[in-house]
């Protein structure tokens, strides 16, 4: 039967690291700047820069797998657990932090595999870690792992692995004593959730104005509800909607496009308030 995650990190190493995860995109931009980060890094964490301690404590994350130096060509030691409820971003933090250490560890196309507990079950795992050499495996819903896996998997990570790099995710919080570096994926609150909005509309080619900003406040507002919290995967749906409401554009105001006058100075398409009251 599946093991708590307590006892599979646990189980792993005392040594990794746990990634634990009313902004104005332009009054918010030197956050990360002032947390550590390099542009390079603040850009590729686009999506968690704005969020409340999230920059500080990847900043730390980076450091120590940067002095992690008794790894010796095995997966014993520096690796990650990633805390945070469903639909709040853990996998594409993840893959974002494998992103950074690899460039980090000058790892050039780092091979990336995504599994989840239940199905590594049913896997022989030190095919996968062959095959994986040198790169990373992101195990989601860690908990599901049964305790002969987590067995298998302790074995492999003793081996050469070429310093492969084990991401957990999972909802649970771990016992404090676990690990020694710890970064949560925060429940998010309505500021956060809209500067998540327009990050997401400004790298798909759009910026929301001024009043399609309160719309997109008032939509999350009424998701909101007291046995449950917005999270990130549904204001992309809400953004999602948005953006197609506004490819519905008539030839009218395909024609004042054309003319830049429904777009801002860098070019990208407004979305208004109408946009989100749909």
């Amino acid at each position: 039967s599946p093991l708590p995650l307590d006892e599979i990190a646990d189980a792993m190493s005392d040594t990794g690291f746990i990634v634990h995860g009313r902004y104005d995109l332009e009054t918010q931009s030197g956050i990360g700047t002032r947390a550590g980060l390099t542009e390079e890094q603040k850009k590729l964490f686009s999506y968690f820069v704005p969020v409340r301690g999230m920059s500080e404590q990847l900043v730390d994350v980076l450091e120590q797998d940067k002095n992690c130096t008794n790894r010796k060509g095995t997966s014993r030691t520096g690796n990650l657990l990633i805390i945070g409820n469903k639909g709040n971003g853990k996998t594409v933090l993840a893959v974002d932090v494998v992103k950074a250490i690899q460039k980090q560890r000058d790892i050039r196309q780092g091979k990336v595999a995504i599994v989840t507990g239940e199905s590594l079950n049913k896997k022989r795992i030190g095919d996968i870690f062959r095959k994986l050499y040198g790169g990373a495996l992101i195990i989601e819903k860690a908990g599901q792992m049964n305790e002969k896996t987590l067995a298998k998997l302790n074995k492999a990570m003793e081996q050469d692995t070429g310093e492969l790099l084990v991401v957990l995710e999972e909802q649970r919080k771990p016992l404090d004593r676990l690990l020694t570096s710890r970064l949560e994926v925060p429940i998010f609150i309505n500021d956060e959730l809209v500067t998540f909005g327009q990050t997401y509309a400004q790298e798909n080619g759009y910026r929301i104005d001024e009043m399609g900003i309160l719309a997109l406040y008032s939509k999350i507002d009424s998701l909101q509800r007291e046995d449950h919290a917005v999270t990130v995967a549904e204001v992309k749906e809400v953004m999602d909607d948005a953006i197609a409401h506004s490819q519905k554009a008539s030839a009218k105001k395909l024609v004042k496009r054309v003319f830049g006058k429904n777009t801002d100075s860098s070019d990208r398409i407004l979305l208004s308030e109408k946009d989100f009251n749909i």
